[in-house]
């Protein structure tokens, strides 16, 4: 709910940056970047993370996968079909195809960032193999 939330505000930002919902048109309409460059860097800044945090709890990634083996336990034989199938590749694209177009310098500025948050999956995921019986 709260990466669903956070996505809902980066939209709506985008959205009353650009007039427009079609992402496409709004990657080329470069949302904020006729503010001065503080503003720029604050508001690219706070859309991309509500988009990254949306789209985080929707592949799901690291620290915001813990949903996932209760949500396949759970759900019915279809539905964890279409969890597995669709929505977490859905989470994978949207990276791709919606932040890193639509908000090429909040991307770049935080990409140390989300590059050390990937190291540290990494070693977290390599440390609970290895402690696992």
């Amino acid at each position: 709910m709260v990466g669903s939330v956070a996505m809902l505000l980066a939209i709506l930002g985008t959205y009353f940056a650009t007039g427009t919902f079609d992402m496409i048109d709004a990657a080329l309409a470069k949302p904020f970047m006729d503010l001065p460059p503080e503003q720029t860097l604050l508001l690219t800044s706070l859309a991309f993370w509500g988009f990254f945090f949306g789209f985080a709890f929707k592949v799901p990634s690291f620290p915001f996968h813990t949903w996932l083996p209760d949500a396949h336990t759970e759900a019915p034989t279809a539905g964890s079909v279409i969890l597995a199938g669709v929505l977490l590749k859905l989470g994978a694209y949207g990276f791709l195809r919606i932040i890193l177009p639509t908000y090429p310098s909040a991307s770049n500025y935080w990409s140390m960032w989300i590059v050390a948050l990937g190291a540290i999956a990494i070693v977290y995921g390599a440390f609970v193999c290895v402690a696992q019986d």
